[in-house]
């Protein structure tokens, strides 16, 4: 074969330097059908049932929720984020539309969903309305808890439940996560629970099987 024949075909069979890799979203990890099995028994943990109002602290482009809201019915989804470029009307669409082919029918159809934008101070969510609020690996980097968590106690329902996923440390050990575009030190469990108990939070349950752990939270 001629050399400038052979130069013709690799150009069409290799992705040039400028090729992107197609994603259906922008924000977050895109999960498969195998991956998102472990949102059913996390969703059973969270104690979400028909008829239940959620909200996501820190939900980037709601994929997490996409992926809780295959295994559920007739729960109200809130998203919470102050990144607008990742939380936004068409990015949520995206999300909604690729875990609704996971699911095969619309999740949207079944699970109402809103996304509120919020601040470093407050989430702007509406108060006294949740039965569950989560947050998974956003408690470590707010940059003013005791206000968050504060503003959080506001939006629980008196019999509502706060959950809190994040990776831990004990003992008074400094680490960092390890995500590159955190750079921000772990929680201290200890202080953690002062934390919280000052801002009206007494936790009330914990799982250790979902990676990191999920601390449960009630009202004092």
């Amino acid at each position: 074969m001629k050399l400038p024949h052979l130069i013709l075909i690799l150009v069409f069979l290799l992705p040039s330097c400028g090729t992107k890799i197609f994603r259906p979203y922008p924000c977050g990890p895109v999960l498969d059908q195998e991956s998102i099995q472990i949102f059913k028994r996390q969703n059973e943990f969270l104690g979400l049932k028909p008829g239940m109002t959620f909200a996501d602290i820190g939900a980037s482009s709601g994929y997490y929720d996409g992926a809780m809201a295959v295994f559920l019915d007739s729960v109200t989804f809130y998203l919470n984020d102050i990144d607008i470029h990742c939380l936004n009307e068409k990015n949520l669409n995206k999300v909604l539309r690729y875990y609704s082919k996971l699911k095969g029918s619309s999740i949207e159809a079944s699970n109402p969903f809103h996304y509120v934008i919020g601040s470093s101070t407050q989430t702007n969510l509406p108060e006294n309305t949740f039965d569950v609020i989560f947050s998974n690996a956003t408690a470590h980097v707010l940059d003013q808890p005791d206000s968050i968590f504060t503003d959080l106690h506001k939006k629980l329902k008196p019999e509502g439940h706060l959950f809190i996923r994040d990776e831990f440390v004990y003992n008074e050990e400094e680490k960092k996560c390890d995500s590159k575009k955190c750079g921000h030190l772990l929680l201290q469990y200890e202080p953690f629970l002062e934390l919280m108990s000052r801002n009206g939070f007494v936790v009330v349950g914990e799982s250790k099987d979902f990676g990191h752990p999920i601390y449960k939270f009630a009202k004092k």
